[in-house]
C-alpha cells in the first residue's frame, strides 16, 4: 500500500503556520508523510538572489518552529501559485492538499477567500480541503453534498477513506418551482401538492438507492438526508441548519463550477474540495 501523502501550501503567514501545525498532527495519525510547499512569485527574485539561496533560507526560518520537517520535503518552487501548488501536489503524487482560506496573511475566518484560495482549487486535481479555523483536521460529523453521479460516489469513497471513523451524511438537494409558477402551466392547489409530495419522495428513493450503490465497508457510519432548496449558496447553511458537521464535501468535475466557489466561499466549516 501507497503511503498517504499530505501537501501543505505554506507561504509563511500566520494564517499557514496554524494550518501546517494541525496537517501535521493529521498526517502522523494517518502514517503518512508530510510535504510543505512554497511558491515564490517569479517578480520577487533580483539579481543577488536565486532560487536556491531563497530555498535554503526559507528551510532554516521553517524549522524554527517545525523541526520536523525535512529538508527533501519542503519544496520552494517559482512561478504562479496557483499552477505550482497543483503541479507539485501532481508530482508528488499527493493524496490531499491542506491550506488556509486566504493563503495570505488574514484570519483563517475571513469572509472572503484570497484569490490564491480559488486558483489552487480551481487548478488542482489533488482533492483541497481549505481550513477556515483553528482546530485538529479530526472531524466527528461529515456533510457531503451529492448529486448522486458516479463522481460523487468516487468523492464519497475517498471521504470514507480519510476520515473513517466520522458519522458522514449524505445530502441530496432537490428544488421545487414556486408554486405559482406551476399554476401557469394549469395546475390546482391538489395538483401542485401532488406533485410536490411525489418529487420529495423521489429525492429520498433516490439517495437511500444510491447508498446501497456505494456497498461502503459495514464499520463506515453514514446516514441520508434529502433537503428542499432554494440553490443559493448564500442560504444553504440555513437549509443545513438541523444537520450537524464540522466538514462540508464537494465533489467536481474537471472544473469547479460557480455554485461549489459559491458554497466553499460563504461556508463558516471547513470545506473538502474532491475533483
Amino acid at each position: 500500500m501507497e503511503k498517504f501523502i499530505t501537501l501543505v501550501a505554506f507561504d509563511f503567514s500566520k494564517s499557514s503556520s496554524a494550518v501546517l501545525e494541525k496537517a501535521i498532527d493529521f498526517t502522523k495519525k494517518m502514517s503518512g508523510e508530510l510535504h510543505v510547499v512554497n511558491v515564490i512569485e517569479s517578480s520577487f527574485f533580483s539579481k543577488k538572489m536565486d532560487l536556491d539561496s531563497i530555498k535554503e533560507r526559507g528551510f532554516l526560518e521553517l524549522i524554527k518552529s517545525f523541526g520536523s520537517i525535512k529538508k527533501e520535503n519542503y519544496h520552494c518552487v517559482s512561478g504562479k501559485v496557483k499552477t505550482q501548488v497543483a503541479n507539485t501536489a501532481k508530482i508528488l503524487n499527493a493524496d490531499v492538499i491542506i491550506m488556509g482560506n486566504s493563503g495570505e496573511t488574514h484570519f483563517l475566518n475571513e469572509l472572503l477567500m484570497g484569490s490564491h484560495t480559488k486558483e489552487i482549487v480551481k487548478n488542482a486535481q489533488t482533492p483541497v480541503l481549505v481550513m477556515k479555523s483553528e482546530h485538529e483536521l479530526d472531524y466527528k460529523n461529515i456533510l457531503v453534498l451529492t448529486d448522486m453521479s458516479d463522481e460523487s460516489a468516487a468523492a464519497i469513497k475517498k471521504v470514507t477513506q480519510f476520515f473513517p471513523k466520522s458519522k458522514t451524511t449524505l445530502v441530496n438537494l432537490f428544488y421545487l418551482p414556486v408554486d405559482n409558477k406551476l399554476g401557469l402551466y394549469g395546475l390546482n392547489e391538489n395538483d401542485i401538492s401532488e406533485y410536490n409530495q411525489r418529487v420529495k419522495a423521489e429525492s429520498k428513493e433516490n439517495i437511500e438507492s444510491f447508498l446501497k450503490s456505494l456497498a461502503l465497508p459495514s464499520n463506515i457510519s453514514v446516514a441520508t438526508a434529502s433537503i428542499h432548496s432554494s440553490l443559493n449558496p448564500k442560504l444553504i447553511k440555513d437549509e443545513l441548519k438541523n444537520i450537524t458537521y464540522e466538514l462540508l464535501v464537494i465533489h467536481a468535475k474537471e472544473s469547479v463550477n460557480f455554485f461549489a466557489f459559491d458554497v466553499l466561499e460563504q461556508s463558516e466549516v471547513d470545506v473538502l474540495v474532491v475533483k
